[in-house]
């Protein structure tokens, strides 16, 4: 875990009452409880620093949901948001990526806060009352078929709710929402929304769709100038999480220069530049990573991510041990700590690491794996291991060991075969095969011929093997008008000539020395 962690710089690059402000103060509290740093006492206060900021939020905003779930009063499992409020809600988590749970160990905000039963009578009382204003509006603007109305009255049930900490609910609100959109602009509107709080509940696929959707139906009618960038840095997140690396790092390039706090519910400026060019040193080929990510207009972003500009440079300039090494020992404790990334660490680092070994080998025929093991910082058994794992798959996207890469368990080292050398033992087999071929077809051009011969000179033909002319002979009755020719599988007829072997017989073809 990082040693030095400046949480409250971190947190104010989100909104202070957004959802995922909420989120990552929770999670940063659950990932420094579960791993404190051990040199530096002024970061062991951070768990309940980021605690007491997640409280003071949900209790300025209301959202008691959320605080008993964190202490698992109980009462985390049950809506109460109004009788109208979908029974579905009430199964459905809004903790995204921790499982909720009644054992005292996973109550971790126990041992920072105190659980205010005040606070949560209150705020249901509140919450109660100010719904009951917000159904009412809504209903009113039904009953007078006000379309314009019951769209804004959908959309701020939905912003409040939200707010509250019932997510689900709030997502169903605004989809209905949309229903009574009439314009480009007000369909923008309820889709960011939509894709917002998608992302809060981790629903990946309803942000799919709508982020479909709103590139159908809205472009080029939004008022928003970075509309289209900002529906790429969704939909960038979306394919992070589905694990499309290459095709995440290519939307995060193409997102415009001019975004950077104004998604700030979802993703900040630095988010865009640490996903960027992470996942473009994981999923992107050298020359796509140098036209998008190390000399585009991405590169413009770097500055606010220092350590992986440095390991892009290294990478840039072939030195791949010290990428590795910063990526290690920097990188990976930042990206632990972000709420979209920590679950990917040990892939994105894996195909980082195999990418550079294979592209440290590509000038090499023969190459030690202790001397890889160097490199790589890894030990001479497991760089083998790697090695094997690299040469089964095939590589990494855009890269590998090359054709006929193989280890030398006895000497440790790994080697490849040359495009040269494949392609001439290409050829040899080719040309034995057409040897092969040649021989077979004039046996049987043979034999056909002398079958002619016979049957114009009134002999009959036949074919008795070794045994059936035995068994004639035995019998006391030889055929003298049958000419008995060998079957095939006569050894007297077999033709050494068809038992060619492919490499190293010296009658195959007397250019194969060349």
């Amino acid at each position: 875990m990082a040693s030095t962690f400046d949480l409250e710089t971190y947190i104010s690059r989100y909104p202070p009452n957004s959802e995922t402000h909420l989120q990552r103060l929770l999670f940063l509290a659950h990932q420094f409880h579960h791993h404190p740093p051990s040199n530096d006492s002024t970061d062991n206060n951070i768990s309940a620093t980021a605690f007491q900021m997640a409280v003071s939020q949900m209790k300025s905003s209301g959202n008691h949901r959320r605080y008993t779930d964190e202490f698992a009063e109980g009462e985390s499992s049950t809506s109460t948001t109004s009788p109208s409020a979908c029974p579905e809600s009430s199964s459905i988590p809004t903790t995204p990526n921790r499982a909720r749970s009644n054992s005292h160990a996973d109550r971790i905000i126990q041992h920072y806060q105190k659980y205010d039963s005040q606070f949560v009578a209150e705020s249901k009382a509140s919450m109660a009352s100010q719904l009951e204003v917000l159904e009412g509006r809504l209903g009113t603007a039904q009953n007078h078929i006000n379309k314009e109305a019951i769209r804004n009255a959908l959309l701020a049930l939905g912003e409040f709710l939200r707010v509250r900490g019932e997510l689900r609910e709030g997502w169903r609100r605004a989809v209905r929402s949309r229903e009574y959109c009439v314009n480009g602009v007000q369909h923008w509107q309820t889709c960011q929304l939509l894709i917002e709080i998608s992302i809060d509940l981790r629903e990946w696929n309803n942000a799919r769709e709508t982020i479909s959707r709103a590139e159908h139906t809205v472009l080029g009618d939004s008022n928003d100038p970075l509309f289209t960038h900002k529906l790429r840095a969704a939909n960038a997140l979306v394919c992070l999480a589905e694990g499309k690396y290459s095709e995440s790092a290519k939307l995060f390039c193409a997102t415009s220069l001019e975004l950077t706090n104004q998604f700030s519910n979802i993703l900040s400026a630095e988010d865009i530049a640490l996903y960027g060019s992470l996942l473009g040193l994981a999923g992107l080929d050298r020359e796509n990573l140098h036209s998008l990510v190390i000399d585009g207009p991405f590169k413009a972003r770097l500055e606010l991510v220092p350590s992986l500009r440095d390991a892009l440079r290294h990478y840039s300039l072939a030195e791949y041990g010290a990428c590795i090494s910063i990526l290690q020992s920097s990188v990976k404790n930042d990206i632990m700590l972000d709420i979209h990334l920590h679950s990917h660490v040990n892939t994105i680092l894996d195909m980082i690491r195999d990418r550079c070994i294979a592209q440290y080998f590509s000038p090499y025929s023969s190459v030690s794996l202790e001397k890889m093991g160097g490199v790589f910082g890894q030990t001479v058994e497991d760089m083998e291991s790697i090695v094997a794992k690299l040469i089964q798959s095939g590589g990494v996207e855009g890269v590998s060991l090359g054709e006929g890469a193989r280890i030398n368990a006895i000497d440790k080292t790994l080697t490849v075969f040359s495009t040269s050398c494949v392609e001439r033992k290409a050829r040899r087999r080719a040309r034995v095969n057409a040897a092969k071929m040649g021989i077979e077809f004039v046996r049987n051009a043979e034999g056909m011929i002398m079958r002619v011969a016979c049957l114009e000179n009134g002999l009959a033909c036949g074919s008795l093997g070794r045994n059936k002319r035995r068994d004639r002979e035995a019998a006391g009755r030889p055929d003298r008008m049958v000419m008995d020719i060998p079957d095939e599988s006569d050894s007297e007829f077999s033709n050494d000539a068809m038992e060619v072997e492919v490499h190293d017989h010296p009658m195959a073809n007397p250019n194969d020395f060349d």
